[in-house]
């Protein structure tokens, strides 16, 4: 009987038909595991999702809401109105909340923010997990007016407002950018705001003040309709090397000398295919001024069209007429120019340098440059492309009421977060 016994253990020893299956048992726990896994992973996500959909809906609410003139009272009510009418899934309010009492945007009252939460079982995860995990989602809409704005670049594409090398720009007003906006200057870039509908490319020098808003409605241009390209025709040109004092009128083109000094009566000056040409040192100055650049041939040529080349260490001091159809306009290219290098407007100064007024080039380029005792404290800019470069120092702080203002700022409603 025991050397029965004994055969039939060492038998189930070595008969190894059953192993197989055995492992095969083994095998199937990590992979039903895994699988278990999978599906509360996607059932997570989904939850999620439809969280962060209804959060973002409720902050929208309130920042329409706010936009419209209400109240923390109806901030409230809008973004429960709208919750109320989410029917995706069963989810806790935590917060509804204007403005933000943290994070980033806390105090800022043209924030709404709005916090979510749910808490369900997860299919395989239940069987392991005593209480159901919780997911929490936030959204903060803004809903403002914003900063105004005193440079345009209208051109949809590529950086139509570079800021660039070691330019240093210190305004109180808006810059904003149809297209992209190119912010990596080496020097201080302080402004209400740098706006772009596209994005900003950001540097480190963009003080902490300076707000950025990307993906904002494009700007119009403030002039459209309201300039018309003159039908000027001249031959006669100034090439003044000592003093003289001109008057307004059609001119072919205008060269300022070295060392020259030209007074500009007050009114408009048209400038033909030679330009305006200031060379180093020289001193132009005009109060009431607007210069308009555009072509004086007899049968209008649009490549040729005036231009302004400006030396940097030239004085030139320009304020724009308060009245008539240029008001606020010290500058004007025929927006029939081709776009173009060549046919931008070039404009530089120097410490006794001063631009009170509006330069426009609706179809062109206009780079600007000027060293950092430059008097900008009223000066616009609208162009297809803006560009600040070299040593360039702009600092704008017109006010309200004196000579030129801002344009106005749109009003925006977004999601930041």
């Amino acid at each position: 009987m025991i050397d029965r016994m004994k055969n039939l253990l060492r038998d189930v020893r070595e008969d190894k038909r059953g192993n197989v299956l055995t492992l095969m048992g083994l095998s199937m726990i990590p992979m039903i595991g895994t699988l278990g896994l999978a599906v509360d992973v996607a059932q997570w996500i989904s939850w999620k999702r439809d969280l962060r959909s209804a959060a973002d809906s409720a902050a929208m609410a309130g920042g329409v809401a706010l936009k419209n003139g209400g109240d923390g009272d109806a901030v409230n009510a809008a973004v429960r109105n709208i919750l109320g009418r989410n029917q995706q899934r069963s989810y806790k309010i935590d917060t509804v909340e204007w403005p933000p009492s943290v994070g980033k945007f806390a105090g800022d009252k043209s924030m709404v923010r709005v916090v979510l939460s749910t808490q369900n079982k997860l299919p395989f995860s239940s069987l392991f997990l005593k209480t159901p995990p919780v997911v929490s989602v936030e959204a903060i809409a803004q809903a403002s007016s914003e900063v105004a704005n005193c440079m345009i670049a209208l051109s949809p594409t590529g950086f139509g407002l570079s800021i660039t090398g070691s330019a240093s720009v210190d305004m109180n007003c808006g810059l904003q950018s149809n297209g992209n906006f190119d912010a990596t200057s080496s020097d201080m870039i302080r402004a209400g705001a740098l706006s772009a509908v596209g994005y900003v490319n950001e540097g480190n020098r963009i003080t902490s003040d300076t707000r950025i808003n990307t993906g904002v409605g494009a700007e119009t241009d403030p002039f459209a309709n309201k300039i018309s390209d003159p039908n000027e025709k001249c031959n006669n040109s100034e090439n003044v090397k000592g003093s003289a004092t001109l008057s307004p009128g059609c001119y072919k083109g205008i060269r300022v000398n070295s060392k020259a000094h030209v007074t500009l009566l007050p009114g408009t000056y048209y400038i033909g295919s030679g330009g305006l040409v200031i060379n180093a040192q020289a001193t132009v100055i005009g109060k009431g001024v607007t210069i308009v650049y555009t072509n004086t041939d007899n049968t209008f040529n649009a490549s040729a069209i005036g231009t302004a080349s400006i030396n940097g260490s030239s004085t030139v001091q320009l304020t724009a007429p308060e009245t008539g159809p240029y008001a606020g306009i010290i500058m004007h290219q025929d927006s029939r120019t081709p776009a173009g290098n060549k046919s931008g407007l070039s404009i530089n100064g120097n410490n006794d340098s001063e631009f009170e007024g509006a330069i426009y080039a609706p179809s062109n380029d206009v780079h600007f440059s000027g060293n950092s005792s430059m008097k900008t404290d009223c000066l616009q800019i609208v162009a297809q492309y803006i560009t600040f470069t070299g040593n360039t120092s702009v600092a704008n702080t017109c006010k309200p009421g004196r000579g030129v203002v801002s344009f106005a700022g749109s009003k925006v409603l977004r999601l930041r977060q």
